[in-house]
């Protein structure tokens, strides 16, 4: 136990059971002896191994029935992955049936395969949570369609909009999330069974039979040429995942931001052992929206290194994948966790209706200062109602609100009646397409998931 990760104490917040069975040592071995045992039974059925061979090697590529201290020996002597593999999968076979594991196969064929067969699981579970997390944005989007807030922009009040209005942004940047997710069955799940150059000679004369053999067997799409230095499929893996963390760092941050003590707007659920601080007691801190955000921010930085293995030399550069050992596993496991928890915290999310209605007002009628412009520039021109009002608005000099500075102010007086002045200062009046909008994110989103794959199946 060296990482946050595998720490016995500390990953329940930092991966998730289901990826790290797939990213152990056990899952990592097994994926490589799928992709042994599909060639095996693929070459066993074109003649190009026994049949006996086949069914032997078959039936013997399962981490439970091979000697995994064997496997580690092998390993500790020949420094190389993929030979203890070899090793011990022909020590399990009968005689010499073994001898025809790996016919063929080079190593990046089967740890590259391995690693995206890896890919898959993860990307099942992360489609699953994702889906679970856009459920819950659209039902408080729903929920909170009509409630009216303070919209911010440099962090500060600008225009009323609605709590709603709010998630339904999430919802429909999460959902182009989950349709880049739902592209890798095209690009990412890909076969790599290429051979030592990625010419295919190992395979003889029915290696192009052998490769869509396998592909179907695994389920993995054939490319029309080797991979192998082409990291690009790896990049988009990682790249999707930062994408996606992105996303889930945004909606972990924005509930900081509107917990706040002075905002106070959104606070994560919180269980009543939980504690804060451990001196201030009466802390409520938003811890785990503070972890999603420090899990995104490294799940991006993985992908920027995914992107650095796209540079490569030759027809093998073992640099590359020798980072993929790294970058895939974290990457995956921490974009599971964000994804997880961040399900957690908006379905448990509650809303302060009364500290947003205080803030609504906390400016004096300022938040609609955009609605005056243009009711008073309909009047005395556009630009020269910005200059007035601007001048109004940061007058400090006494404590009157900016709805009774219109009412003070002869030039604005002068173009609307006193009731014409009130009428404006209703925020629900001002709310553009906001309601609306969340409407259509729920039909678009609807729309789209018509073609969501079962993530079992994905």
């Amino acid at each position: 136990m060296t990482t946050i990760i595998d720490s016995g104490f500390l990953r329940k917040n930092w991966s998730v059971p289901a990826l790290e069975k797939v990213f152990s040592d056990e899952g990592r071995i097994q994926s490589w002896l799928d992709v042994e045992a599909a060639l095996a039974r693929v070459q066993g059925r074109l003649g190009v191994i026994p049949a006996d061979a086949a069914r032997e090697i078959d039936a013997h590529c399962r981490v439970d029935r091979i000697d995994l201290n064997l496997f580690k020996d092998t390993l500790a002597k020949t420094g190389h992955m993929i030979m203890p593999v070899l090793k011990c999968v022909q020590a399990a076979c009968p005689g010499k049936l073994g001898e025809f594991v790996h016919y063929g196969a080079t190593t990046q064929d089967i740890m590259d395969t391995g690693e995206i067969l890896q890919m898959r699981q993860a990307s099942r579970y992360i489609l699953k949570e994702a889906l679970r997390l856009e459920k819950a944005i659209l039902e408080k989007a729903k929920k909170f369609q009509y409630t009216v807030m303070a919209g911010r922009t440099h962090g500060q009040q600008g225009l009323p909009i609605t709590m709603g209005f709010k998630f339904a942004t999430w919802a429909a940047e999460l959902r182009r999330d989950i349709e880049r997710i739902k592209a890798f069955p095209d690009r990412v799940f890909v076969l790599m069974l290429f051979g030592a150059v990625g010419s295919k000679a190992g395979y003889g004369s029915k290696a192009a039979e052998t490769v869509e053999g396998v592909g179907k067997e695994l389920g993995l799409k054939v490319l029309p040429i080797c991979w192998a230095t082409s990291r690009d499929v790896l990049a988009e893996y990682l790249s999707t995942l930062g994408i996606l963390a992105g996303t889930i760092g945004r909606i972990a941050n924005e509930v900081i931001a509107c917990s706040t003590s002075e905002v106070g707007e959104l606070r994560e659920p919180m269980s009543s052992t939980t504690v804060g601080s451990s001196t201030m007691p009466h802390k409520r801190n938003p811890a785990a929206c503070e972890t999603i955000v420090a899990q995104c921010r490294i799940v991006q930085s993985y992908a920027c290194l995914g992107m650095q293995t796209q540079i490569s030399e030759h027809e093998r550069d073992p640099r590359m994948w020798r980072i993929d050992l790294v970058d895939i596993p974290n990457a995956s496991m921490l974009a599971a966790r964000a994804v997880t928890s961040a399900a957690d915290v908006v379905e448990g999310l509650e809303v302060d209706q009364k500290n947003i209605e205080r803030n609504l007002n906390l400016l004096g009628g300022l938040l609609l200062s955009e609605a005056v412009m243009l009711v008073l520039g309909q009047k005395i021109g556009k630009n020269t109602a910005h200059h007035l009002l601007h001048e109004l608005a940061l007058d400090q000099s006494d404590d009157r609100t900016f709805v009774e500075r219109l009412h003070d102010c002869k030039q604005v007086t002068d173009a609307l009646t006193h009731e014409e002045i009130d009428a404006i200062f209703d925020y629900s009046k001002y709310l553009g397409q906001a309601p609306a909008d969340v409407d259509a994110v729920i039909a678009y989103c609807a729309r789209l998931a018509q073609t969501d794959p079962d993530p079992e199946r994905f």
